[in-house]
């Protein structure tokens, strides 16, 4: 697990992987006001869904969080398998009522092209 410093928050990598069809990572960050967990597939050229970028997330807000921290969610986070991460951390977020923001984006990356 990789662990950057990005303007004095943490961001950190908790997945990655590259393979003939795309790139995978997940990520949790966290900025001023939120915290963030984020699964990305980037296909690579090649391939028909090649320059469309997929970013499943979930965010937080930091002063809804009651009393979970940073670190709490990273270590739960790493005790599950990248595949049932995601819906974990979902239950999780309900089960202590923590409201949360949760979606898949989608965009077109002309650099891939």
């Amino acid at each position: 697990m990789q662990q950057l410093e990005l303007f004095e928050y943490r961001r950190n990598c908790l997945f990655e992987t590259k393979n003939q069809i795309a790139h995978y990572f997940d990520i949790l960050k966290e900025t001023k006001d939120t915290i963030s967990y984020s699964e990305h597939i980037e296909p690579n050229s090649g391939f028909a869904i090649a320059g469309m970028s997929y970013e499943e997330y979930v965010d937080i807000n930091k002063d809804e969080l009651n009393g979970l921290t940073y670190d709490q969610i990273l270590k739960f986070l790493n005790n599950f398998k990248k595949e049932e991460r995601l819906e974990k951390y979902k239950k999780l977020l309900k089960f202590r009522n923590i409201p949360f923001e949760a979606d898949l984006f989608t965009w077109h990356n002309d650099d891939l092209w």
